[in-house]
C-alpha cells in the first residue's frame, strides 16, 4: 500500500516539472524579441539591439526575405554574422553590419532595412568586391552617416565609392 503512494507521489512531482521549466519562459523571451510581424511598425525596436541577440537573420520573418533575396549566399552570411554593430537608425534606414570573426576584410556585410518601403538591402564585401542584393531591385538610398560608413569600407575594399 505504502508504494502506491509514492508512486502516485511521484507522478505529481513529474507533471508539476514542465510548468516551472525555464527553457520555455526563454523560448517566449527570445520569440518576443525576434518577432517582425509588419517592418513599418515593429522594426524601430530594434535600435541598439544585437542582430544575433534578436535572432533576425534565422527566426524572424523577415528571415525568409533575407532567404529569398541572398538565395545561394544567405547561409554564409548567417555562418559569418559573427562581430556585429547593433542597430542604428538614420530617418527610416534602420542599418547594423556584421562580418566574419578575426577576419572582416574577408566576409563583411551591412544590413539596411527601410521602414518606409519595407525594402531590404544587403551589402556583402567579400575580398575586395562587393555585391548588392536589393529587394524587389529597390536600392535604398543612403545619406549622411550611413552613406559615409559605406564609402569608407568601400575605400578600405579598394571599392570605388558613391557619389
Amino acid at each position: 500500500m505504502s508504494s502506491l503512494i509514492l508512486i502516485s507521489c511521484k507522478k505529481e512531482v513529474i507533471k508539476s516539472i514542465p510548468s516551472t521549466d525555464s527553457t520555455s519562459i526563454k523560448t517566449d523571451a527570445l520569440k518576443s524579441d525576434s518577432a517582425v510581424i509588419n517592418p513599418s511598425d515593429t522594426l524601430s525596436n530594434l535600435v541598439d539591439k544585437s542582430v544575433i541577440g534578436t535572432h533576425l537573420l534565422t527566426e524572424s520573418s523577415i528571415s525568409s526575405r533575407l532567404k529569398t533575396l541572398l538565395g545561394t549566399d544567405y547561409e554564409q552570411m548567417v555562418k559569418y554574422w559573427n562581430t556585429e554593430t547593433p542597430f542604428t537608425k538614420e530617418g527610416d534606414i534602420l542599418h547594423a553590419s556584421g562580418c566574419k570573426q578575426h577576419d572582416c576584410n574577408t566576409y563583411s556585410y551591412d544590413l539596411y532595412i527601410d521602414t518606409k518601403n519595407n525594402k531590404i538591402n544587403v551589402y556583402k564585401f567579400s575580398q575586395s568586391k562587393l555585391t548588392l542584393f536589393a529587394e524587389d531591385d529597390h536600392q535604398i538610398v543612403l545619406k549622411d552617416s550611413l552613406l559615409q560608413d559605406l564609402n569608407t569600407k568601400k575605400q578600405n575594399a579598394n571599392i570605388p565609392k558613391e557619389k
